[in-house]
């Protein structure tokens, strides 16, 4: 037999009187990290309630005792918060035989606060797995009320759950979308962050979104999410957020997907982003136009549009409505790029971003050893090479008409020296880089 991996199991009861009282205290927690909230309808209530007054069970509880001593709900959320309503006249039962609890007689209320409320009691010893027990504890007494994909991804424990929380709770972006349902939102940063992890934006191969590949997501990133990932990754929403601003208050939450790691690319591939947030701003007006202007079933182009312009928004359409498959993320995106290129040409960077040795040789020997910024002999082992046009601007590193070799310090101090001039592209040659 398989050893259990909650160690202990105790079992008691509250009375109803007491749960109120526990719940105002702090004594009986709702960890609001995993739980989805309120979210019982009226009829739901007055249901219980009913099963309270004829002295029906309402089931077990299961609580897990917190390293703060508080019993927190695996199971029983929604009833616990039903009877601390009817406790405070919180509830409609305007339509129903049911009494308003304040408006109870005395014996009345004694007999209704001594119904017994029976739980379970987990506790764990093993601080290791102590924060999985809660989860899986949790997971599993769901599966006779699924919870969604946000719940169940919203119940996960390590860094990467508790980065896409913050970034859902701190970041502007979120806030264009309307009122959040059942973590949803949270969701959507989780996705966005397993994307920017997980995709090779070198050979455009995104991974899959569906629930048991974004539980592995996070185990994977549970203890170990890289300060320069995670700066990366809010530098792409803050983007978004900057040059969409308020169209995002007309986005569907899908179309955020493909514009996310179509700023995540141009950042990683465009030479020269300095403008970048204009012509999002601009391409996003155009493409959600165009996109909105007829509809899936539409055989035809709306006026304006080239019929060959109109396949492609249609393919678009069709793609999305799987949301999730790579194959899904990988078409809705190469389309969006083909159509960022055609309205928006760009350059790219060079892939190769640094000379390699044999180009550097080349330089070292054109130029007979020397500095062309101070005309002292170069080390060739302890040399840089600089693009005459810088490679943010798509300046080719195997350019090397227009590259040249200088010590690290002269180098900095050219660089300097361009900035100050406001130049940000420059063919070099030997009246530029003249001795000082």
């Amino acid at each position: 037999m398989p050893t259990q991996r909650v160690p202990d199991i105790t079992s008691d009861f509250f009375t109803l009187n007491q749960i109120k009282e526990l719940l105002d205290d702090g004594k009986i927690f709702i960890n609001k990290e995993y739980q989805r909230g309120d979210i019982w309808k009226n009829s739901q209530r007055i249901e219980l309630i009913r099963s309270i007054e004829n002295s029906y069970s309402i089931g077990v509880l299961v609580l897990f005792v917190n390293d703060d001593n508080q019993f927190e709900i695996l199971d029983g959320q929604q009833r616990i918060l039903t009877i601390a309503k009817y406790l405070s006249d919180d509830i409609d039962l305007k339509q129903t035989e049911l009494p308003v609890y304040s408006n109870l007689e005395t014996r009345e209320k004694t007999l209704f606060d001594a119904y017994c409320v029976y739980y379970l009691k987990l506790k764990s010893h093993d601080p290791e797995s102590k924060e999985e027990d809660i989860v899986q504890t949790f997971l599993r007494l769901q599966e006779g009320t699924p919870l969604n994909k946000a719940e169940k991804l919203n119940a996960q424990r390590g860094k990467f759950k508790d980065y896409f929380v913050e970034i859902r709770k701190t970041h502007p972006l979120f806030t264009f979308f309307g009122k959040e349902k059942r973590f949803r939102f949270r969701q959507l940063a989780a996705e966005l962050l397993l994307l920017e992890l997980d995709t090779n934006f070198e050979k455009l191969i995104f991974p899959d979104l569906k629930l048991s590949n974004m539980i592995k997501g996070v185990k994977k990133y549970e203890r170990n999410l890289k300060k320069s990932r995670q700066t990366f990754f809010k530098g792409n929403l803050d983007f978004l957020h900057m040059s969409l601003n308020l169209i995002l208050s007309a986005f569907k939450v899908r179309e955020v997907i493909p514009f996310y790691l179509l700023v995540s690319y141009l950042r990683r591939t465009r030479a020269g982003n300095a403008n970048l947030k204009n012509e999002l701003s601009e391409f996003a007006k155009e493409f959600l136009k165009n996109l909105n202007s007829f509809s899936i079933y539409d055989s035809s182009p709306p006026p304006g549009i080239e019929k060959s312009i109109f396949d492609t928004y249609k393919n678009y359409k069709h793609a999305a409505k799987i949301l999730t498959t790579p194959d899904s993320i990988s078409k809705r995106f190469e389309i969006i790029l083909t159509e960022f290129k055609r309205l928006r040409p760009y350059i790219t960077k060079d892939p190769n971003r640094f000379h390699d040795t044999e180009q550097k040789r080349t330089l070292f020997f054109r130029q007979k050893g020397k500095c062309p910024e101070c005309d002292k002999k170069l080390n060739f082992h302890n040399v840089s090479a600089h693009h005459g046009i810088h490679h943010s601007e798509g300046g080719k590193t195997d350019d090397l008409e227009n590259s040249y070799l200088l010590h690290h310090r002269c180098h900095r101090k050219f660089e300097r020296r361009l900035a100050n001039d406001n130049q940000k592209t420059l063919k070099l040659d030997k009246n530029i880089l003249a001795p000082k």
